[in-house]
C-alpha cells in the first residue's frame, strides 16, 4: 500500500511540474475581439472605460543602432501596415477579413524580423536618420497600425511589448471613444508605454475628392486634438486609404501636401506596396499592406528580408 500510494504522489507531482512549466516564455495570448466597418455613426458621448493594462512582459535587447549620415537618395525601409490583429472568427465583410492579422501570423512575424535582425523604429526616428544621420539598426522596420482599432490595444500592443518593438498607431480621432475603436485612455497608456501615434484625419475622409477646406480641417483638427490629449507634438500623418497618392493627380497630391506643410506635418504616410523610402519625398512614404494569412515566406518577400528557411527562423 505505501509503495502504491507513493507512486500516485511522484506522478502527481511530475504533473504539477509539468502545468507549472508548460507556459513559461510563451508570448500572451490576447483576448479577440470583435470588429465592424471603418466609418462608424458616431454616437452621443461616450464615456471613456479604461481598460485593463496588459501586463509587464520580458522584452528581448533591441539590435543595436549603427551611427549614420543623412540618405543622399532612396533606400529600403520596409514600413509595414496592419489593421486589425486578433484571432476572432473572420468578419463576414471579405475586405475587412483580408485586413485582418491573427495573434499567431503577427506573434510569427515579429520572431522573424527580430531573427532576420530588423530593428522596429518610430517614423521619428527612421526621419532623424534619413535627415539627420542618427543612428538606426543596420535593418529598420516600421510597424504601422491603421484606424485605430480597439485591438490595436488589446491585442497588437501586448505583443509588440512581449517582443520589445516599437509600433506607429494612426488615429482616426473622430471615431475615439466609440466602440470598437480605441479610447483615449488607451492610446494615452500606448503612447506613455513608448508608442508613437500618428494622425489618420478626423473621420476617414477622402483626401482626394474632398475640397481644400475639409482637407485642411481634416489635418488640422485632427493634430490639433491628438497633441491636446497626449500633451505631445504629433508630426505625421497617414492619408486615409491612401489619397490622394492612390488614384490623384499629381496636382492634386501637391496641394494636400502644401496644407499638411501649412499645418505642421513634416511627413507622410501613403501605400505603394514598395520597401523603398525617398528622402525627397518626406510626404509620400511607400508602405507594404500586410494580408491575412500571408505565408511567412512571402511576408519576408515582401519586406526584401532573407528567407526564413535560409537563416533558420
Amino acid at each position: 500500500m505505501g509503495g502504491v500510494l507513493a507512486s500516485i504522489a511522484l506522478a502527481s507531482m511530475a504533473f504539477l511540474i509539468a502545468c507549472g512549466t508548460s507556459s513559461e516564455g510563451a508570448p500572451p495570448s490576447p483576448s479577440p475581439t470583435a470588429k465592424a466597418s471603418p466609418k462608424p455613426t458616431p454616437s452621443p458621448t461616450v464615456s471613456p472605460t479604461p481598460s485593463p493594462s496588459p501586463s509587464p512582459t520580458p522584452s528581448p535587447a533591441p539590435p543595436p543602432l549603427i551611427p549614420g549620415t543623412p540618405w543622399p537618395g532612396p533606400v529600403n525601409v520596409p514600413i509595414l501596415m496592419y489593421h486589425h490583429v486578433n484571432s476572432a472568427p473572420p468578419p463576414a465583410d471579405v475586405y475587412e477579413a483580408a485586413l485582418t492579422t491573427s495573434d499567431a501570423d503577427f506573434s510569427r512575424q515579429l520572431a522573424y524580423l527580430r531573427c532576420a535582425g530588423y530593428g522596429a523604429v518610430t517614423l521619428a526616428q527612421l526621419f532623424d536618420g534619413m535627415y539627420n544621420g542618427a543612428p538606426l539598426p543596420a535593418r529598420p522596420v516600421v510597424l504601422t497600425f491603421d484606424d485605430g482599432y480597439a485591438d490595436a490595444f488589446t491585442n497588437a500592443f501586448p505583443l509588440l511589448r512581449w517582443h520589445g518593438v516599437v509600433g506607429s498607431f494612426s488615429i482616426v480621432t473622430g471615431y475615439v471613444d466609440i466602440p470598437p475603436y480605441l479610447t483615449w485612455a488607451q492610446i494615452g497608456e500606448m503612447a506613455n508605454a513608448g508608442m508613437e501615434i500618428i494622425a489618420h484625419s478626423v473621420t476617414h475622409e477622402d483626401l482626394n475628392r474632398s475640397p481644400d477646406d475639409i482637407v485642411r480641417y481634416q489635418v488640422a483638427e485632427s493634430k490639433r486634438v491628438l497633441e491636446e490629449h497626449l500633451g505631445r507634438p504629433v508630426n505625421y500623418f497617414t492619408y486615409p486609404s491612401g489619397e490622394p497618392f492612390y488614384r490623384g493627380s499629381q496636382a492634386r497630391q501637391r496641394r494636400v501636401v502644401d496644407i499638411l506643410r501649412e499645418s505642421g506635418y513634416q511627413g507622410a504616410l501613403a501605400i505603394k506596396n514598395s520597401p523603398l523610402q525617398d528622402p525627397a519625398n518626406p510626404f509620400a512614404l511607400s508602405r507594404i499592406r500586410v494580408m491575412n494569412g500571408v505565408d511567412i515566406g512571402k511576408f519576408a518577400e515582401n519586406l526584401g528580408g532573407p528567407p526564413p528557411e535560409a537563416i533558420g527562423c
